[in-house]
């Protein structure tokens, strides 16, 4: 019998190297767990950056894509499709508001760039304003909105664009005068789960009014419940002219969602946006499937439940704060959190870093309960009592 293939060496060997991974093989995923080719199971408290809102596979969105391949498995734009309408009836009831539209891509980072052109479109201005720290793609226009780390080396990008410190009205007010848009993450999940306030938002909505700029919230990371609530817009009670959505929006088939308020999207004109693959009835089949998921298991109670679990449990001296809401969380630690995150990795618990050297990050399927909670808890009892144990 031949020798089965070493996947990572084949990966390495013909796939640019742009990502640090995790040192194994993941085969398949069920709920909050997933398994390599060795047969080892994990704990995923991640979600592949937030995707698996569902958990792994969820059977809804398997059984939905299935459906779909078997009757249409793609048509573009040019014709009307069941399943692009059922989607975006399905976004707009979920999250949005009377009248509100949609627009189909992707990724996060297109639909970012996109909100970002209806914008400029809408109030026939340039000038965008960006908080610093955010995160919002890889395509020119979103990651010229983004830090200062990821922009870093790309010369020529963002001549328009303007950076304010993440909280701060006064320099929000500042940079707004004749600007077409004001573009931010409510929390800041790259950055440690920094989060704003329900004031800061507000602010921001009333600036945006006054000076007739448009407000963008990207939900890329925040939508579909993960904050224990609809949305962030829900969450913190600002409304936005603009949100943008990707992630767990297809439960990992890739689609982005640009959706706008009425008074937006009645002056949005045919020809100014396309995508061939956006709004395709794959992917919507896998949008309305995880949209009517969330909505029936009203999974982001369960999120506001897991949270004040974590707040109330993990009673660690060495966690100095939580950062975030819902299961879009950063644990901070009084140390660089790397150590833990390997400790974690070799009990078999993936977790996500930061930006912020020392922020263990949780993003884990909304599905997550006590038990697996609790897995993670004895874990870092279990890393804090032997780390303190070594120092002495």
């Amino acid at each position: 019998m031949s020798a089965a293939p070493d996947w990572k060496a084949l990966e390495d060997a013909y796939v640019l190297p742009t990502y640090e991974k995790f040192p194994f093989v993941l085969t398949r995923g069920e709920g909050c767990w997933v398994w390599d080719d060795a047969g080892n199971k994990y704990l995923d408290l991640y979600g592949g950056h937030a995707v698996a809102a569902l958990g792994h596979s969820p059977r809804e969105v398997v059984d939905a894509i299935t459906r779909q391949s078997r009757e249409l498995l793609f048509y573009s734009n040019l014709v009307y499709l069941r399943a692009r309408a059922e989607a975006a009836r399905a976004l707009v009831e979920f999250c949005g508001e009377k009248g509100s539209q949609v627009f189909f891509c992707n990724s996060g980072a297109e639909a970012n760039e996109n909100a970002l052109r209806i914008a400029r479109s809408v109030t026939g201005r340039a000038k965008v304003v960006a908080a610093e720290g955010g995160f919002h793609g890889r395509t020119a226009a979103a990651i010229a909105a983004t830090g200062y780390k990821y922009r870093k080396g790309l010369p020529g990008l963002g001549a328009d664009i303007v950076h304010v410190p993440f909280g701060n009205l006064d320099a929000a007010e500042k940079a707004l005068d004749g600007a077409a848009v004001f573009l931010l993450e409510p929390i800041q999940s790259v950055q440690g789960a920094t989060t704003a306030t329900a004031e800061y938002l507000k602010g921001l909505e009333a600036l945006c009014a006054k000076t007739g700029a448009l407000l963008i919230f990207d939900e890329v990371q925040t939508g579909l419940g993960r904050v224990g609530a609809r949305s962030a817009r829900h969450a913190f009670g600002a409304r936005p002219h603009l949100q943008t959505f990707a992630k767990a929006l297809a439960s990992g088939v890739p689609a982005g969602a640009v959706l706008a308020v009425p008074e937006v999207s009645q002056k949005v004109k045919p020809g100014e946006l396309g995508s061939t693959f956006g709004g395709g009835p794959l992917a919507c089949a896998a949008i309305t499937a995880t949209v009517r998921a969330v909505e029936d298991r009203k999974l982001w109670e369960n999120a506001a439940a897991m949270e004040a679990l974590i707040r109330k449990t993990f009673d660690f001296p060495q966690i100095k704060e939580i950062r975030g809401k819902g299961l879009l969380l950063g644990l901070v630690l009084d140390r660089p959190s790397k150590p833990a995150r390997a400790e974690l990795l070799k009990r078999r618990i993936l977790v996500g870093g930061a930006d912020d050297p020392n922020v263990i990050r949780l993003l884990p399927p909304l599905t997550v309960g006590p038990d697996e909670v609790g897995a993670l808890r004895s874990a870092l009892a279990d890393i804090f009592a032997a780390e303190t144990a070594a120092a002495r």
